[in-house]
């Protein structure tokens, strides 16, 4: 219809969060310390590098690839 403002569609990355937020998977993450999640979110989530979550995250990145390591065990231990 002319003139008609249609509501912006969703992008697939928010389809998959929308998703995520129901699932067992997000359960899980919840599940996490929030020292953790805090990585999670940074690495998998947003996409950044070690280095840039270490940055963001104001931790060394020695810290962050073991508490991905300990998120790793702990997500998979509770989705099994």
């Amino acid at each position: 219809m002319p003139g008609r403002v249609d509501e912006p569609e969703s992008s697939a990355e928010e389809l998959v969060l929308m998703r995520l937020e129901h699932s067992d998977v997000a359960g899980a993450l919840n599940q996490l310390s929030p020292e953790l999640r805090a990585v999670v979110q940074a690495v998998v989530l947003d996409g950044l590098t070690t280095r840039e979550a270490a940055r963001l995250l104001r931790i060394p990145q020695g810290t962050v690839k073991t508490r991905m390591q300990r998120a790793r065990l702990q997500l998979r231990e509770a989705l099994t």
